[in-house]
């Protein structure tokens, strides 16, 4: 029903597909996540830029980091990360192109294979998911969410009409969380604000990485950091066994996000210190959306690439 869903909503906002080729199940889009950190709680520098620009500066070759290198600085009292990938999306199987690495990677999760194309050196490799432990007393320690919701109306991001909401986000972990087989004082953010644009049509299954299934409550800030922002709506829609929420104000729909902005603060206490605190934002921003059908070549290893053995 999901996949139906999708598929009305992915033709309705981006064309009909022409007669004669294989329907329109699937999506691609190009995608900036930009990770900013400001010591001592100032967030007035972390708001998004501009996609073009951050997307052509964040796909620029870089070279591999130094070992023991710092977090790159942006600014005084700030440092500052940024990601481009381009997506294409049609389950089971999702490619992510990372452009400044000259990288892709494809997922098959019927086959459960993982496959990596090194684009400059024209060379492939395949290999097996990983297969996760089963992390059942992770389930006992929950993370509160108490949302307070309020609407700002919809908006156009990109070409594709969307509705934002914005929210404030109280988090707290009474009973610690289970860290290496022991529950730990919770050492996450104290608050979290979230703005949120939302296409008209439901989210993209998860693909990457996970193939749908749960996370762990560890790797769900790991995730949420690399713009995996269907974990968080998930779980804002208490939809994830780590998380109890309440909410105040309209409901957060589950649906594709084209610019999610989440700024998260540390109280100089959350942390058992007694410093004075930080604030941080995730940036995830979309463009450049479209359709793609089940037999894309995209999903295959070209032809003239050589199997690393």
């Amino acid at each position: 029903m999901m996949r139906l869903i999708g598929f009305v909503a992915v033709t309705a906002l981006l064309g009909v597909v022409p007669a004669g080729t294989s329907p329109a199940t699937g999506i691609s889009y190009d995608e900036v996540v930009a990770l900013k950190v400001s010591m001592g709680g100032d967030a007035s520098n972390l708001q998004p830029g501009d996609f073009d620009s951050d997307f052509q500066t964040a796909s620029q070759p870089k070279p591999p980091p130094m070992p023991g290198a710092n977090f790159p600085a942006a600014g005084r009292g700030m440092a500052a990360v940024m990601v481009a990938t381009r997506h294409y999306i049609d389950w089971p199987k999702e490619r992510v192109d990372e452009p400044a690495r000259q990288t892709a990677s494809i997922t098959d999760c019927s086959a459960r294979t993982l496959t990596f194309l090194d684009l400059k050196n024209k060379t492939y490799a395949i290999g097996a998911m990983p297969m996760r432990p089963p992390t059942e007393t992770e389930n006992l320690h929950k993370v509160s969410l108490a949302l307070t919701n309020r609407a700002l109306g919809p908006r156009n991001i990109a070409s594709i009409p969307t509705d934002g909401y914005q929210s404030n986000v109280a988090m707290g972990a009474p009973n610690g969380i289970y860290v290496g087989g022991r529950s730990v004082k919770y050492g996450g953010p104290s608050n979290m604000a979230l703005t949120v644009y939302l296409a008209k049509m439901p989210q993209v299954p998860i693909v990457h990485l996970t193939c749908g299934r749960d996370v762990s409550l560890a790797d769900f800030w790991s995730l949420i950091g690399f713009g995996e922002t269907a974990y968080l709506m998930r779980a804002l829609n208490g939809a994830d066994p780590h998380f109890t929420v309440s909410n105040s104000g309209p409901a957060l729909p589950n649906r594709f996000s084209m610019l999610t902005l989440i700024l998260f603060t540390w109280t100089k206490n959350s942390q058992g210190s007694s410093g004075q605190g930080a604030s941080s934002a995730v940036t995830l921003q979309r463009a450049h959306v479209a359709a793609i059908r089940s037999d894309d070549a995209i999903f295959q290893v070209p032809a003239d690439f050589t199997k690393r053995l």
